[in-house]
């Protein structure tokens, strides 16, 4: 069987890069304009102070009646972005984290502004708060009970993977590398903690809420410096993948 052309797997594997940059690209846009969003709203404390539809951020602490507990480190949370990652080589063939499992959970909750209590309707889109690394379970280590639990019970989170289960003959040489250590995440406000929501007005249950677009423990200016350094890393993850596919078409 003939092996195949130098050129056919080269255009391959460019056309592959081209088409993963311009994936990037684009959610990356997304979310550069979401983000966008936080500067474009129009700062309120009542939901009295815009009509419905308009793009508005709010902020001050945190009230609810219910709340979650974050599952990794059960601390009681009314916003809660939760994630596992693991350690895989990237397309660049250098070792980075992979989302492997990410979920966002917030149910309705109230802003106290200090002039009113304005409520936020669930879920959120984009949550942006300081996260945590619970846990950090290298390759043939066992996670803690809480971390176990949640694994076996998640259908979506395999509980193995080849970077976590090698072959043998890989095994040392991922070990090296640290592939297949995963690491596992919360970014969580509970009751009283100050944030920052930005959405836009909607009827409720007969009430005026926002409809969260993003949800932040910092102020306007910091949140969009965070949303925005996550967007232009992925931008220039997108852009190195074009220009590594458009070289490998053209030579």
């Amino acid at each position: 069987m003939n092996a195949l052309p130098a050129v056919a797997v080269g255009d391959a594997f460019g056309g592959g890069m081209v088409l993963l940059g311009a994936v990037v690209l684009l959610v990356s846009a997304r979310y550069v304009w979401r983000a966008t969003a936080v500067i474009r709203s129009t700062p309120v404390v009542r939901t009295s102070d815009a009509g419905l539809g308009a793009l508005v951020r709010v902020s001050g602490d945190l009230e609810a009646n219910d709340v979650y507990r974050a599952p990794f480190s059960h601390d009681p949370s009314l916003v809660l972005r939760y994630e596992v990652e693991e350690k895989r080589l990237s397309p660049l063939v250098l070792p980075w984290f992979v989302t492997l499992f990410s979920r966002v959970a917030a149910g309705r909750f109230r802003v106290d502004t200090g002039s009113d209590e304005v409520a936020v309707a669930e879920p959120a889109r984009t949550v942006t708060l300081e996260t945590e690394t619970v846990a950090t379970v290298g390759q043939g280590e066992s996670p803690p009970d809480r971390v176990g639990s949640f694994e076996r019970e998640t259908a979506d989170l395999p509980v193995s993977t080849v970077w976590r289960s090698p072959p043998p003959g890989l095994r040392t040489l991922f070990g090296a590398l640290s592939l297949g250590t995963r690491r596992y995440r919360e970014a969580r406000a509970g009751p009283g903690d100050e944030v920052t929501v930005v959405g836009r007005l909607v009827e409720t249950d007969g009430e005026s809420a926002v409809d969260p677009l993003v949800v932040s423990d910092c102020p306007a200016g910091r949140t969009l410096v965070r949303m925005a350094g996550t967007s232009l890393a992925g931008v220039a993850v997108g852009l190195v993948a074009l220009a590594v596919g458009a070289f490998l078409l053209a030579a």
